[in-house]
């Protein structure tokens, strides 16, 4: 494994204008994470968890400082540039699954696949394989509506692996979810990380959700608690 952080922020400062007014969400943040971690981020609301992990996945973009993504800066990227960045680099994970009702599994795992040159068999082929490893490959025939909230997570997840991303960043993913399903969901980020080397970092405000992640950080006033730095 290589000594450089495979996610790096350095004297990040993100702030928004309201009523002219320019309020920082946070301000000379540093955040690493080693390749193949997996890390959850915690906080109250309004802290900054979700504007970090947008900014890392090139969502939104910082006011000052720099985010590097395995060595390469992704602050000054053109978004044309960006975009197949993403496709490339990064799967997302949302809280209420954001799947197209009118596709079927297979076609909403399928989305992220379309903005790379791959031919329909490649893509079939990649579509099959991500809901195997999440457990939904009996469903890829049925449409978000036809599926529990758990299948649709699972659609979700599959959707973000499915261009094989070194990186996945994941929003609330159990918060709309059951005890005992968001531990189904939580161990499979668990085995992406373990068993593919995936590089995880969860944002969640769950404390039982958090264990599953091999650390824990905490912001609150713009300010990241290292302490989970610790083995």
């Amino acid at each position: 494994m290589s000594d450089a952080p495979f996610v790096e922020v350095s004297a990040a400062r993100k702030e928004y204008a309201k009523s002219g007014t320019k309020i920082a969400v946070f301000e000379n943040l540093d955040f690493s994470m080693e390749k193949g971690a997996f890390v959850a981020l915690m906080g109250p609301s309004g802290s900054g968890k979700s504007t970090l992990l947008h900014a890392i996945g090139g969502l939104e973009r910082l006011t000052s400082g720099t985010i590097s993504i395995d060595g390469r800066s992704i602050a000054g990227e053109s978004e044309a540039r960006l975009s197949r960045w993403r496709a490339e680099t990064v799967g997302f994970i949302f809280q209420f699954y954001n799947l197209m009702p009118m596709l079927n599994a297979a076609g909403n795992i399928e989305l992220p696949l379309l903005l790379l040159s791959l031919g329909a068999k490649e893509r079939r082929r990649r579509v099959e394989e991500a809901a195997d490893l999440v457990g939904i490959a009996h469903r890829l025939r049925h449409r978000p509506r036809e599926m529990s909230g758990g299948e649709q997570q699972r659609v979700a997840i599959a959707r973000a692996i499915v261009s094989e991303p070194p990186l996945l960043l994941c929003d609330e993913p159990t918060g709309d979810l059951d005890r005992e399903t968001s531990r189904e969901v939580l161990e499979i980020l668990q085995s992406l990380c373990r068993d593919l080397g995936k590089t995880i970092l969860m944002v969640t405000h769950d404390p039982s959700a958090a264990e599953f992640a091999d650390r824990t950080f905490t912001l609150d006033k713009g300010q990241l608690d290292l302490a989970g730095m610790a083995a």
